[in-house]
């Protein structure tokens, strides 16, 4: 991979690593932390701000996709829609870092509806090593 690249102006380091650029693994916020949407989209902004390819690898949270409440739902959705050709030009694949095998199953399902709106690469690994390899292969 490129130079390491430790902060990016904007990111929210709880959530996002960039340390190994341009691997970024972002850990989606659990329902109960502060300003969760607008901590993960304002920091997916700066990173798309580089306009320069990237691969993130997600680590889900322990609450199912399903329990997102519907306003953050809804703000994600019209998020994506609007930044849909900017994930397209520089995102070369979002990985999912799961060892559990239910939930392994589930975003495969979840990712096998999604995969054409966002027209990129959508994987579930097993763990950040993989992840590492993974991202080698997309970029």
């Amino acid at each position: 991979m490129t130079s390491p690249v430790i902060s990016i102006p904007g990111m929210d380091t709880v959530l996002f690593d960039a340390s190994e650029w341009p691997l970024v693994v972002g850990r989606f916020p659990e329902l109960g932390e502060p300003d969760r949407v607008g901590r993960i989209l304002s920091s997916l902004d700066a990173i798309l701000a580089l306009q320069q390819p990237f691969v993130m690898a997600w680590i889900p949270p322990s609450h199912d996709h399903d329990d997102e409440p519907h306003e953050d739902e809804k703000r994600s959705v019209v998020w994506i829609k609007q930044r849909k050709a900017d994930l397209r030009a520089h995102c070369r694949g979002y990985l999912y870092i799961t060892q559990d095998p239910a939930l392994r199953a589930l975003l495969e399902d979840r990712l096998n509806q999604v995969r054409k709106m966002y027209g990129f690469a959508m994987v579930v690994v097993d763990d950040q090593d993989t992840a590492r390899t993974q991202a080698q292969a997309l970029l």
